[in-house]
């Protein structure tokens, strides 16, 4: 199989188990070193074919991932980064993206796991 034929898959894979209504907002932020203050500018929304689970019992420590955390797998037609502007909207629920796995076997993105925190 090709990498081509890889991602196409992974994407194919994740439309079908789509948990729909979850999207990236990406904020602009401008940042005043005078004042020491930060001021929102604009948001984007996009959509992601994401699908959100809770992280099992096994990976929750506590203090790295916690047990409201959320694991949001979201294809790559989108990059994820983590930014203190970036935000996962899952419903009407708003999280901050605290870490984020590239899936990459082959050097190739075929998804992102983002730990999706309230």
């Amino acid at each position: 199989m090709s990498i081509t034929t890889d991602t196409s898959i992974a994407t194919r894979i994740l439309n079908n188990f789509s948990t729909g209504s979850v999207k990236v907002r990406e904020r602009t932020l401008t940042k005043n070193r005078v004042t020491l203050t930060t001021a929102v500018g604009s948001n984007t929304d996009t959509t992601l074919n994401a699908v959100v689970t809770n992280y099992n019992k096994g990976e929750v420590d506590g203090t790295l991932v916690l047990e409201t955390d959320l694991k949001v797998i979201a294809d790559s037609a989108k990059v994820i980064k983590k930014e203190d502007a970036d935000l996962i909207l899952i419903a009407s629920t708003t999280y901050r993206v605290v870490n984020v796995r590239e899936i990459n076997p082959a050097g190739v993105v075929l998804a992102y796991e983002i730990q999706a925190r309230l």
